[in-house]
């Protein structure tokens, strides 16, 4: 899971709200941004989803990580 928080807006409060619920999450922190972190850096939320995603796109998390409804659902 990504949690992502702009440092003048919630910051480490989403990853610390999803750290609740999930046991993988990734955390990032976007400088000099307030609670609309895609309006406020474009960039910066982008490059975080593309490193995010990669390894999905790229069929490498799914070796890695197996779905634990993939058989028989």
């Amino acid at each position: 899971m990504l949690a992502i928080g702009g440092a003048k807006g919630i910051g480490e409060g989403a990853a610390n709200a999803m750290k609740l619920v999930a046991d993988d999450v990734q955390t990032v922190i976007i400088p000099d941004c307030g609670h609309w972190l895609a309006e406020e850096a474009p960039e910066q939320m982008l490059a975080a989803l593309t490193a995010f995603l990669a390894p999905y796109r790229d069929g490498t998390a799914a070796a890695d990580n197996p779905s634990p409804h993939a058989a028989g659902d």
